[in-house]
């Protein structure tokens, strides 16, 4: 292995400020000049605040742009401004491409013209044109699916006495509310101040290596509290991007869906827009997807509907084996997919089989998320969202040009966090941030772009071009734990980020989602509106 020449990170961009970026902004405070961290713990686990001065920072300036007036990003609710599929992406019919959804931002044509700074910028009206795709897809009703323990970073405490104490005979134990979620997240970032760090209603447009400085050149958009949009360029030595996965959804192109939403007005929902089940009540419901979220929302659909359809891939076996086995229980009748929506035909659905089925009310489409990262160059960054079955990305698609889902292989001064799909997502936040501050401070080296590019490729190898490149699964998460440890600030151990002790926690919280998803079905458990 070649060794790289030592880095000279000082300032660092972070994009994106759910638990992902808060937990990369934590992570790069608490990291020294020499590489150490000053983030330790006590014999009972819990951190050591003591301990937490930073006399000699390695980042000197960290700044989180975040584009919603709100931290917290998909554990933010917006139980009441829900996103809405607009029409006009559907009329194009290319709404299976992400940018047609989420297109890039158009700068104003005076931009180019003058340089503009954070203390100086161009001052426009704000337009936003295109659906923004700000909303969290979170509703009220929701819990987890994953155990308490894992759902939260080492920086937040764990009281397993206090969790099992808290709601005596809790029926979602080990599982959570939205809303406990939340709260730990919030009060996390308002101990340790991480909101003075986090500049809120400012959306990355661009991020580019500017050819003089060898800096990353961020454009910024910024909607001022009078409403106007203030553009400016600054410079970082680094980028993270932690802008999350759940914001722009992936709506699969099924003829007639377009005229079938325009004559029925709000008929078609993605599952990120579904906020309330009494609108099911009485109604014929058609679940295009049986993944975690469509289940969720048909457990509380089932009871009350008057008729629950499902349309999923003959044969396929879910993420988890419950699901598939929810998805075909009793009651709900099971379709392939859809080939076509006839709306002019009492609201005809045709599966692809030569079924039909009439009278539908509602279609929700659990059909996942794009990747999407419009403000980056593909060609500048090797950093790209490879298409799948076709010409554009999709929820299945891979995001190709990173090492261990975190470093851009051409350029490791750009980062990820929150590209690894795992029920470990929070310690995979915190594993991944800790390794970015333990190489970005020069604790540790990469190995060199030749031997990345052969590693990416042997994986890929295995797991194909798709989202499965990015996947660790509950037992093999343990792998992914140990091949990003190595690049760790000295004095960070992932023995005290990942527990991997309570693993049988996840066998446990798969076991409640199971009852809880009967017991809401079969109206044990009373929904309430």
């Amino acid at each position: 292995m070649t060794r790289r020449e030592p880095f000279k990170i000082r300032s660092v961009a972070v994009i994106g400020s759910g638990a992902a970026g808060l937990t990369a902004l934590f992570e790069l405070l608490h990291t020294k000049k020499d590489g150490s961290t000053t983030i330790r713990y006590k014999d009972n686990g819990n951190l050591d605040n003591s301990k937490l001065q930073n006399d000699d920072p390695a980042f000197t300036k960290v700044v989180a742009f975040e584009q919603t007036a709100r931290i917290g990003g998909i554990w933010a609710p917006s139980f009441d401004d829900p996103d809405i599929i607009p029409q006009g992406a559907l009329d194009t019919e290319q709404y299976s491409d992400p940018f047609v959804l989420k297109p890039r931002t158009a700068l104003p044509e005076q931009f180019s013209k003058s340089a503009y700074s954070v203390k100086s910028p161009l001052r426009t009206k704000n337009v936003d044109g295109a659906c923004t795709w700000h909303s969290s897809g979170i509703y009220r009703h929701l819990y987890s699916n994953v155990p308490s323990r894992y759902l939260r970073n080492s920086f937040i405490p764990y009281n397993e006495e206090a969790e099992h104490k808290a709601i005596p005979g809790n029926p979602l134990d080990p599982l959570i509310t939205n809303g406990e979620i939340t709260h730990r997240l919030l009060q996390f970032a308002k101990k340790y101040h991480l909101t003075e760090y986090v500049r809120l209603n400012s959306e990355v447009v661009s991020v580019s290596k500017d050819e003089i400085s060898k800096k990353w050149k961020l454009t910024v958009k910024h909607v001022a509290p009078d409403g106007t949009a203030q553009w400016y360029t600054e410079f970082y030595d680094a980028v993270i991007i932690s802008s999350g996965h759940y914001s722009v959804p992936h709506i699969p192109h099924i003829k007639g869906l377009s005229s079938w939403n325009k004559k029925f007005n709000s008929s078609v929902l993605h599952s990120k827009s579904f906020r309330d089940p009494k609108i099911f009540k009485d109604k014929v419901c058609l679940f295009i997807g049986t993944g975690l979220s469509g289940i969720d929302i048909l457990q509380y659909a089932f009871p009350i509907a008057k008729q629950v359809i499902v349309s999923r891939s003959p044969g396929k076996e879910e993420i988890f084996e419950w699901l598939t086995k929810a998805a075909n229980s009793d009651g709900i009748i099971v379709k392939p997919r859809v080939k076509e929506l006839n709306s002019i035909n009492d609201r005809q659905v045709i599966f692809e089989d030569g079924s039909s089925i009439f009278n539908v009310d509602y279609i929700v489409l659990s059909t996942g998320y794009h990747w999407h990262y419009p403000f980056l160059n593909s060609a500048e960054t090797g950093v790209r969202v490879l298409p799948r079955n076709g010409t554009v990305p999709d929820c299945s698609s891979m995001v190709n040009g990173l090492y261990l889902n975190v470093f851009s292989i051409k350029d490791p001064t750009l980062a990820f966090v929150g590209v690894t799909v795992t029920s470990f997502k929070w310690p995979s936040f915190e594993l991944e941030a800790s390794a970015i501050a333990g190489v970005w401070a020069n604790n540790s080296v990469l190995p060199d772009k030749e031997e990345l590019l052969s590693l990416e490729l042997e994986r890929r190898q295995s797991t194909g071009d798709s989202v499965l490149y990015h996947y660790y699964s509950v037992t093999a998460f343990a792998e992914y734990s140990d091949k990003v440890s190595k690049y760790l600030p000295f004095g960070r151990k992932s023995s005290d980020i990942f527990d991997s002790e309570h693993i049988d926690d996840m066998n446990a919280s798969m076991a409640t989602a199971e009852r809880l998803f009967y017991q809401f079905k079969n109206g044990k458990i009373p929904i309430e509106f």
